[in-house]
């Protein structure tokens, strides 16, 4: 056999993709899993489950998933390929500039909503914004319980801001607590209070709560989600190929629109909200 007969049949083999050295030569393994670190919500919301069923199918790719409150520390050391993180979370700058990962890309937002009772005494129900709902509460003078969780409570400043500074009279309780306990309160005082949607509609189910969400509408009360993609540089053996085409899935029009669409299993209103960007 002529070298030039040799050289086409190699050509031949690679363009058919058979040969057995072209995955050692580009250091690809399509069936590789892709370990993904996210946070909380997007996981026990159920999206997560809806968007990887939806990946693998189309990719054959399977994703491991591990979600807590930690994801940064497990990236760090080692367990992660891509990481999804609230953009705003503490630490999120300082493990881009170590190097860690890439610059984030922004693919989701979750929120909070505004709590009330069901009888709604200040006929805010279904507002589509916060500062004219909380307008009405001080208004009529009904009870509002300040939830201390420093995003709610950064949150509750710009709202008081935009509604003009009403006067905190008796009716705005700030009472230090937070979380599911002012929650739990408002509940007692059968008061309006703010909180994560998905950790409320946690608590719902949980404590056979009577509150309800009365807005959901207002942009502002949405928290945007990145995914990082692990530097291989940083962390040996970070499968970049796998989490690219995650990222380029997650970005993809066709799952920006799922993502819109998506509805928890007990709540028909929209909580997961678009945010990728082509800019």
């Amino acid at each position: 056999m002529n070298n030039a007969f040799k050289i086409l049949i190699l050509l031949l083999t690679l363009m058919l993709g058979v040969c057995p050295l072209a995955k050692a030569q580009t250091g690809v393994d399509s069936s590789r899993a892709i370990r993904l670190a996210v946070v909380i919500t997007p996981q026990y919301s159920g999206l997560m489950d809806v968007l990887i069923e939806d990946f693998k199918k189309a990719s054959g790719i399977p994703v491991q998933v591990y979600s807590g409150t930690d994801v940064l520390r497990h990236a760090r050391s080692g367990k992660a390929d891509m990481v999804i993180v609230h953009y705003g979370k503490k630490g999120v700058e300082q493990f881009v500039l170590e190097g860690y990962g890439a610059w984030p890309k922004l693919i989701f937002s979750n929120q909070a909503v505004l709590i009330g009772p069901k009888t709604d005494p200040a006929k805010v129900r279904n507002l589509s914004n916060v500062a004219t709902a909380l307008k009405r509460i001080a208004k009529v003078k009904a009870p509002f319980v300040s939830n201390s969780g420093k995003s709610m409570a950064y949150l509750e400043k710009i709202f008081w801001q935009a509604a003009g500074q009403p006067d905190k009279g008796n009716w705005f309780m700030d009472t230090g607590v937070g979380r599911g306990k002012a929650v739990r309160l408002a509940e007692k005082l059968q008061a309006y209070v703010m909180w994560g949607a998905y950790p409320f509609l946690r608590y719902k189910g949980k404590h056979n709560s009577k509150l309800e969400i009365m807005v959901s509408a207002d942009p502002l009360l949405q928290r945007v989600m990145a995914a990082i993609i692990i530097n291989p540089e940083k962390i040996e053996g970070a499968n970049v190929h796998g989490a690219t085409l995650f990222l380029d899935y997650l970005l993809n029009p066709k799952t920006q629109a799922k993502i819109a669409a998506f509805r928890s299993p007990g709540c028909n209103k929209q909580l997961w909200w678009p945010a990728g960007r082509d800019n």
